[in-house]
């Protein structure tokens, strides 16, 4: 009987903590998440907690160290201009180094507005907050965050790893002067051992700064459109405790009519949120995707046609970034379609006239809402079309060789 008291009082613990830690505010676990993405984005110089421009050492450090990859691809490009075999790995790098310069172009460019949208997603964020009962779709939709930006950490990392680890361990066994990329310094010969130690090192600084430089931009791309789903979800969840007081035996009107007021502005938010969204990635999803592709391809030709080891991991980092982009297009595009139909099943019939125009202004707002494009040519969801573009331009390639 003892022990059987125990484990009811053991069991009532847990439940009562659970109890406590859901009706907490969640926006202090959300705001942990963005000090993670502020940390990635602070290596490239770059402070999204303020709008004021801040051009400090690592900003400056960074872009110069691009501009010297450039000019060190079109050195080697020159040198290799009879081996195109050479020439294409060297094209490689430019290519990653071109999309690199895009995502830094766009952070610094646009820092103003990045900042203004990072300071909405929390505005909003609070706003559903506010309700207790939202708290456990927030944290929920936290969890899936945090999961993502901690796996896009662990895919950078390791994909660059791997290329550095592994011409270490090559040049280790075989004592070959094995360089992990087609790209050399000039006056630096690669051939003695000296001169190969430098070059090393100059490109393991650039997968560091690739990879580290990539994840600052496509961690605060993620975090800046993945909580559409808490919102969404969210807004859910406040439209079916509107309808539950819609049926109530005895109606509370002026309670309905708070609550109503709440679920537009609410989804005016969230609504105008997306659309600042777009606005702002669509152009750099343009370039993004076409570089993209085009690393891709080259990626498939090296390996597949060349032999050229390095592609492989190469190939695995740039592929997930398109599916990557084709994720966050379709959370956009389905969470839409979700609020449509939320709004559609507002118990409007059971509203005063003036309280259904409400009803029908949202839904319109929601029937109109834009999807993530790539420059407005074709939806960012449409992973099929990138992947039967990329395909065919290598099925070109491969038919031309042959």
């Amino acid at each position: 009987m003892e022990n059987s008291n125990r484990k009811v009082s053991a069991n009532a613990k847990p439940t009562k903590q659970n109890k406590n830690h859901s009706s907490r505010s969640s926006l202090d676990e959300f705001i942990k998440a963005f000090d993670t993405v502020h940390k990635r984005t602070s290596f490239v110089g770059l402070d999204f907690k303020t709008t004021e421009w801040d051009i400090n050492i690592r900003s400056v450090g960074l872009v110069l160290f691009m501009l010297t990859t450039y000019g060190l691809c079109f050195y080697t490009g020159w040198i290799l201009r009879e081996d195109w075999q050479s020439m294409l790995e060297t094209l490689l790098i430019l290519v990653l180094n071109m999309q690199g310069t895009s995502k830094l172009w766009v952070g610094f460019v646009h820092k103003v507005r990045y900042s203004k949208l990072f300071e909405t997603t929390e505005q909003i964020y609070a706003s559903f907050d506010a309700d207790e009962r939202n708290r456990s779709i927030l944290r929920d939709m936290v969890v899936k965050l945090t999961f993502f930006l901690k796996g896009m950490t662990i895919m950078y990392e390791m994909a660059g790893g791997v290329v550095v680890i592994f011409v270490a361990l090559f040049v280790v066994i075989t004592r070959e002067h094995f360089l992990p990329f087609s790209v050399f310094i000039p006056y630096v010969d690669h051939t003695s051992w000296i001169g190969y130690m430098i070059t090393f090192i100059v490109h393991s600084l650039m997968v560091v700064c690739c990879c580290n430089g990539y994840l600052a931009s496509d961690t605060a791309f993620v975090y800046i459109v993945v909580p559409i789903i808490g919102y969404a979800n969210s807004l859910q969840n406040e439209i079916v405790h509107f309808n539950k007081l819609l049926t109530m035996p005895k109606r509370n009107e002026k309670l309905i009519a708070e609550k109503l007021d709440r679920i537009g502005k609410l989804h005016r938010m969230v609504i105008d949120f997306e659309l600042h969204i777009i606005e702002h990635f669509q152009v750099g999803c343009l370039a993004e995707i076409s570089l993209q592709a085009g690393s891709v391809l080259l990626c498939i030709f090296l390996s597949y046609i060349c032999g050229y080891v390095q592609a492989y991991s190469i190939l695995v980092v740039v592929f997930s970034q398109i599916m990557e982009y084709c994720v966050i297009g379709t959370i956009i595009t389905a969470k839409n379609e979700q609020i449509t139909a939320d709004i559609y099943n507002v118990g409007w019939h059971l509203l005063e006239k003036p309280q259904q125009k409400t009803i029908m202004f949202m839904l319109h707002r929601a029937q109109t809402a834009r999807d993530l494009t790539i420059g407005k040519v074709a939806s960012l969801n449409m992973i099929t079309f990138i992947m039967k573009t990329t395909y065919s331009f290598f099925a070109m390639l491969v038919t031309v060789l042959e």
